[in-house]
């Protein structure tokens, strides 16, 4: 009987962990599909894809950028690979004055306190058109494209 109630226990305590182990992480180039709209105004999106995550049932890749330029409420800024080079792909957003940035190593609030050369972290959601601070995020909390 003792027998049977460990291999019982043990059993009950191994499989989640092998439930765990075999969890793989998500793909940019095969576990996520951008909209046509999204791919027509940005196609190199698959070359800037850093990250997948699985939020509240939704998937959320995440780019990386640099600030290129900051003036009042609207920062330009390039995209970057997981290389971190250029993908050549400059954008303009306007955001709110309390808006919150997710940098790759902080946080920082207000967004008007970057700086030319800080790195940014971008997050699309696969179900909707928006770029945001961090995944799961609500739609009004999206930074709004200026320029392209």
């Amino acid at each position: 009987m003792k027998t049977t109630v460990k291999l019982a226990t043990a059993v009950l305590i191994v499989i989640p962990l092998v439930g765990i182990a075999q969890q793989k992480p998500l793909s940019c180039s095969h576990d996520i599909v951008f909209s046509q709209e999204f791919l027509a105004k940005y196609p190199r999106a698959g070359a800037a894809c850093n990250e997948v995550l699985l939020v509240n049932g939704q998937k959320w890749a995440r780019f990386n950028a640099e600030v290129k330029h900051i003036q009042g409420t609207q920062m330009t800024v390039d995209f970057i690979n997981n290389e971190d080079r250029s993908v050549n792909t400059n954008m303009t957003f306007q955001f709110t004055p309390d808006a919150t940035v997710t940098l790759t190593d902080r946080k920082v609030k207000p967004a008007s306190a970057l700086k030319e050369g800080d790195k940014l972290l971008f997050w699309v959601p696969e179900s909707r058109f928006g770029f945001y601070a961090k995944p799961g995020a609500a739609e009004s909390q999206q930074f709004k494209v200026v320029s392209e």
